[in-house]
């Protein structure tokens, strides 16, 4: 993988206060998602980390396992822009006290993004609520990335991770 597979511009987009959903599927083809809470750019940019609420995530985190590939999509909602990430070498870890610190924040700023689109502040942090004690990391080796935004551009591949 390429350094510049994440580009500046996609590490900015996917570390802000942006919907997040992961995806993968099982040997029979079925899929499996789960929302994801923050996501981690490592330094070096060959690592992202997204959380997940271990209950709602069961049959992804299996095929996460089983299959070894994942696609995450990350999603302004005010604008809805979006891309999409694919990647693989698959690690599952339970959050650490200083990763929930950081999931805990994105919440905030997750929440505070939908109330400015007329959310109400109850179903918002509602809708966020995690449990520290559920908390499960999923770290991946990004391996594309695709603009997802609605329009003609959809679907293509990024050159060098541009978002």
């Amino acid at each position: 993988m390429s350094i510049s597979l994440l580009s500046d511009a996609t590490v900015a987009f996917i570390e802000r206060e942006v919907a997040i959903d992961l995806a993968s599927c099982g040997a029979d083809g079925r899929s499996s998602t789960a929302r994801g809470f923050a996501c981690r750019v490592a330094p070096d940019r060959r690592r992202l980390t997204i959380w997940v609420r271990r209950a709602d995530a069961g049959p992804l985190l299996q095929h996460l396992v089983t299959q070894d590939q994942v696609a995450a999509v990350f999603c302004l909602p005010e604008t809805e822009a979006s891309i999409q990430i694919k990647g693989s070498h698959i690690a599952i870890a339970p959050a650490g006290p200083e990763e929930l610190a950081l999931v805990q924040a994105y919440c905030a700023r997750f929440v505070d993004g939908v109330m400015r689109l007329g959310y109400e502040r109850g179903f918002s942090e509602a809708y966020m609520a995690v449990d520290p004690e559920r908390m499960v990391a999923v770290s991946f080796t990004p391996e594309c990335v695709f603009d997802q935004t609605p329009g003609p551009q959809a679907g293509r591949q990024q050159e060098g991770g541009a978002a």
